[in-house]
């Protein structure tokens, strides 16, 4: 019993201690995004975000958080850059198609065939874009490299993308009725939801990668 009783505590303080972390995470990506000015800075700060959850999920510590933040910030400041305006032309590519179609005279074509096409792309530019965040931080590629894969392991990963969507999905209706969290788990708890995914998604191909060696 008072194993039991222990084990639980041990649960209750790993759970406190993630969601302070988590919390101090996200207010750091607001403070070094708009650092950067909103435009050199959400890149850089979206994945010391990521680099740091990672490596807490990894090691199941992280100290000093503020000064490895800022480490993580500058080592990947180009790259974060040009993940973020690349991920940017891409949502506003179909955002201003979205509002072009919204615009017309609505028929049956732009119902059934445009509309859910639109719809699955953006689904994709979603998985896509996290999965690329994944496998820089994994394999440690450029970020146009890690994008292509992307693509490629979304193909070969349907369950994980889904899920990916899901976390995405859930994570903006929960902000849109507690709109004060977005503050403190808007970028970073995605980031945990996503990297555990993916964590989960590159053990498995590894395993498949070697069994299929011998």
């Amino acid at each position: 019993m008072e194993n039991a009783e222990g084990g639980s505590m041990d649960l209750i303080m790993k759970g406190f201690d993630w969601l302070a972390t988590l919390a101090f995470l996200n207010i750091l990506w607001l403070g070094f995004t708009l650092a950067g000015g909103i435009l050199f800075g959400a890149g850089p700060a979206t994945f010391a975000v990521n680099a740091l959850v990672k490596k807490k999920l990894h090691q199941d510590d992280l100290s000093h958080v503020f000064t490895k933040f800022k480490t993580e910030f500058k080592e990947h400041f180009k790259e974060g850059n040009r993940y973020f305006w690349l991920v940017t032309a891409a949502s506003l590519f179909i955002y201003v198609d979205i509002r072009v179609i919204q615009a017309l005279p609505q028929n049956t074509f732009i119902q059934l065939v445009v509309l859910p096409s639109l719809l699955i792309l953006s689904a994709l530019v979603i998985i896509v874009a996290t999965f690329a965040l994944g496998i820089y931080f994994e394999f440690g590629d450029s970020v146009i490299k890690s994008l292509k894969d992307a693509f490629w392991l979304t193909l070969i990963s349907p369950v994980a993308g889904i899920m990916i969507v899901h976390a995405f999905l859930i994570g903006l209706l929960v902000y849109a009725y507690v709109p004060a969290l977005i503050m403190f788990y808007s970028v970073s708890s995605y980031a945990f939801v996503t990297q555990w995914i993916m964590s989960k998604t590159f053990k498995r191909i590894k395993r498949k990668k070697y069994s299929n060696s011998y």
